[in-house]
């Protein structure tokens, strides 16, 4: 295992497990298919499942390090995994799209907002946002939905103008967010 120091992180990777949404898996079942492919463990820090359970991959649980993932290749010394269950259907396996249930999509967010606090400086990007990257994955353009995660939270205008949330975010983990923006703000 290679420990980094947190200071290093520069990205939140996001990624999906590229297996069909019509079964279920477990992060043990992706680091059971990441070591018949020669890993020494799943590659991922984090493994969302579809119905919002996050299983924790690559440790994270030492103060100031993290240990190095194995996900994107490159940068896996300078940044964080998080991979969604699904991504493709049974007929059409190599043809990724974004299949997040709202569970999911609440869990990433509330779990990035953590990652936040831990490494402020990352910026969130998909898999086929990284350099050298030649992929589909995560299915859907991730920078461009925490961008919007992020604007819906700081969005002081919201309630008072009646309007609602996207599906995208629960109301509570809307209130989570606009705590941390208006932190990071003051910062």
């Amino acid at each position: 295992m290679t420990y980094l120091l947190d200071s290093r992180v520069t990205a939140i990777v996001i990624h999906y497990s590229a297996t069909p949404i019509e079964s279920d898996f477990t992060a043990a079942d992706i680091d059971q298919m990441h070591r018949a492919r020669g890993y020494k463990e799943i590659g991922y820090h984090y493994f969302i499942r579809k119905d919002g359970t996050i299983e924790t991959g690559r440790d994270l649980s030492q103060a100031g390090r993290f240990e190095q993932g194995a996900h994107s290749f490159g940068e896996n010394d300078s940044s964080i995994g998080i991979c969604y269950e699904g991504g493709v259907r049974r007929g059409a396996m190599n043809l990724g799209y974004d299949s997040r249930t709202d569970a999911q999509k609440d869990a990433m967010a509330g779990l990035i907002a953590d990652l936040l606090e831990r490494f402020p400086g990352a910026v969130v990007r998909g898999h086929r946002d990284m350099p050298g990257a030649a992929t589909q994955c995560p299915g859907f353009n991730a920078t461009a939905w925490w961008d919007d995660v992020l604007a819906q939270a700081s969005n002081d205008g919201l309630a008072q103008a009646g309007a609602s949330p996207s599906p995208d975010v629960s109301r509570g983990l809307l209130d989570d967010l606009k705590a941390l923006v208006a932190r990071h703000d003051r910062a």
